[in-house]
């Protein structure tokens, strides 16, 4: 297979210098302390994510990719759209943030919080910051691991983490 040398008409350039995208790394004693408060939380029943790669291909154990990590919460027992009960939305039990018209009609402003509880909201959401992020992928592929280019779904209660395998069908 060739290299292409463009995209829909758009010529491409390539560095031959190797650049330095990685994430810095952050150990697993750094994830605890976010970890440990959600799943303390009496009223937060289970969270979770799902993570894909690394794809061999890239070099140097390429990037984990974690999606929005969901939270079930005992109001949310019923829920099966693992989206609807991410953070990316006001969660429906755990409020969150809106968005409306800011300074000018390009830019929009992030309400305040709205729902029961902030704190419990904000221990969510520094979670979920710290997935997303990168800094952790190291520490999430060897402790959940997942075929190399495949995915994974992880799912977090107080007494158990089920991985499993997702197929693609």
């Amino acid at each position: 297979m060739t290299t292409p040398t463009e995209f829909f008409g758009v010529p491409i350039q390539r560095s031959r210098q190797p650049v330095a995208c990685r994430v810095q790394q952050r150990p697993l004693s750094a994830l605890r302390p976010l970890f440990e408060s959600v799943l303390r939380d009496p009223v937060i029943t289970a969270f979770g994510w799902s993570q894909t790669g690394p794809v061999p291909v890239e070099p140097d154990g390429a990037r984990l990719r974690v999606g929005p990590p969901w939270f079930r919460t005992t109001a949310d027992r019923g829920e099966h759209d693992l989206y609807a009960l991410s953070l990316a939305l006001p969660h429906p039990s755990l409020g969150g943030h809106r968005y409306g018209p800011g300074a000018s009609p390009a830019h929009w402003r992030r309400l305040p919080y709205q729902g029961p509880d902030q704190a419990r909201f904000d221990r969510a959401r520094r979670l979920s910051e710290a997935l997303e992020s990168g800094a952790f992928d190291r520490v999430l592929a060897e402790s959940f691991g997942g075929p190399a280019g495949g995915a994974t779904a992880v799912t977090v209660w107080r007494d158990r983490i089920r991985v499993v395998q997702c197929a693609f069908v």
